[in-house]
């Protein structure tokens, strides 16, 4: 059983002030006087009750690279709180499994863990997250209002933000200027000495859209609402998949599966990757002031020069609905997204904040990896977050993968354009 300091100095100032009283006093004002002091120091007694201790055991699912900053921010956060004894267990998952794999397993899965705002209703539908609202109070002014929607279903809040979650591209400075770096024809036509000329991810369904997206199609109609809608097999549709087709064909094109593009990026064999400013630690170590970093390209596509246009939301901290301790779950979610621990997530991570009082600071403005991430999430597209977005991500995946096989070729990209989209919308007679 712990007890906080304040209330021990609250009982010495109330027993001094009952010894004071009724010296020198007459017998009513003693009297008078021993009645307040009585009720001071009952009162006293009430503000001096030593503080229940819960102990509480937590499982924390983070990347990798969040593994030593979470430890030391849950041991600043049980330092903080006398009503918790926090046992912990730290484990490996990425943002992009955690969601999958608490839908397999919800007994077994992590307490809190990281997943993209864009899955949250998803899993919210299905029962799967518990409504944050200890503590939120404490962010929630300090946050845009587009990281709030993004994490609110039905007036209840879901999550804590505290990242943008896109990508952008990164580039060597000495194999490619300023001016190449605007337009994905210039990139792949230029003369930069290296293996190979651009490196993204299209067996990856959070990369593949940036094309199709960009060419102006659209996935669940235009407001990202409608399940019964995917334009991605009209013609604008199939002039998207025939330029990746191509893209994928072309020997100075690196497929990025499984982080070979990263390595030979870091290697000097490759000009520009597109990737998240969680690479940028591990990039700057590898070039130094050879990194650049801007905003996708251009791709001309169809004939038009259009801007390549991702999807954004936001990295969320959530906590599962059937954890056994939801009121210290809350508290210690809300925790790691502060300002505190989102600056050292950014300096030690990449992450750059969400918290409107972080992003317009200068150390965050004078970044050009940060810089590179707003420019790109104002070009983005708001990734839909209605639970039909859990229809998206394999089709699309299984459609990039056989692009990068060869199995989808111009000349069946129709027919399997047609498949994606009955995949995704599930509104195709058969």
């Amino acid at each position: 059983m712990k007890m906080k300091k304040l209330s021990a100095l609250l009982i010495s100032g109330a027993l001094a002030a009952s010894v004071l009283a009724g010296c020198g006093e007459s017998a009513q004002s003693g009297a008078a006087t021993q009645t307040d002091s009585t009720a001071a120091t009952e009162t006293a007694k009430a503000e001096a009750a030593p503080v229940e201790t819960q102990d509480v055991t937590l499982k924390i699912w983070v990347p990798e690279e969040a593994v030593e900053d979470t430890d030391a921010a849950v041991q600043a956060f049980d330092a903080l709180h006398d009503e918790f004894n926090i046992t912990y267990e730290i484990a490996v998952v990425g943002i992009d499994e955690a969601p999958q794999q608490l839908q397999t397993d919800p007994d077994t899965a992590g307490d809190i863990f990281y997943t993209p705002s864009g899955g949250i209703a998803d899993l919210v539908n299905k029962g799967l997250l518990l409504p944050i609202t200890k503590d939120f109070e404490t962010i929630a002014s300090d946050l845009p209002e587009s990281a709030l929607t993004a994490v609110t279903v039905d007036g209840l809040t879901y999550a804590a933000p505290f990242s943008p979650n896109t990508y952008f591209m990164y580039y060597n400075k000495d194999l490619l200027s300023e001016d190449d770096v605007k337009s994905l024809e210039k990139i792949m036509a230029a003369d930069t000495g290296a293996k190979y000329n651009f490196s993204t991810n299209i067996t990856n369904s959070w990369y593949i859209e940036s094309f199709f997206l960009g060419a102006g199609c659209t996935l669940f109609g235009p407001d990202g609402k409608d399940p019964s809608e995917c334009s991605w097999n009209d013609a604008t549709g199939l002039t998207a998949a025939e330029y990746v087709i191509d893209l994928a064909n072309n020997p100075k094109y690196l497929e990025n599966k499984d982080g070979v593009g990263g390595a030979e990026f870091k290697d000097g064999n490759l000009a520009a990757i597109t990737d998240g400013a969680w690479s940028a630690p591990s990039y700057r170590e590898a070039l130094g002031d050879k990194l650049g970093a801007v905003a996708l390209p251009t791709a001309n596509i169809g004939g038009k020069d259009v801007q390549l246009s991702n999807f954004v939301d936001f990295k969320t901290i959530t906590v599962k609905s059937s954890t056994a301790y939801p009121l210290a779950a809350q508290q210690l979610a809300v925790y790691l997204a502060n300002p505190e621990n989102s600056l050292i997530r950014y300096q030690n991570q990449g992450d750059v904040p969400v918290l409107n009082s972080l992003a317009s600071s200068a150390e965050i403005v004078n970044d050009e990896v940060a810089a590179a991430l707003n420019a790109q999430a104002s070009k983005a597209t708001n990734q839909p977050s209605i639970s039909k977005m859990g229809d998206y991500w394999t089709p699309a995946q299984a459609f990039g993968e056989g692009v990068a096989s060869g199995e989808i070729t111009k000349a069946n990209a129709q027919e399997k354009l047609d498949a994606l989209v009955d995949s995704i919308t599930g509104t195709l007679t058969e």
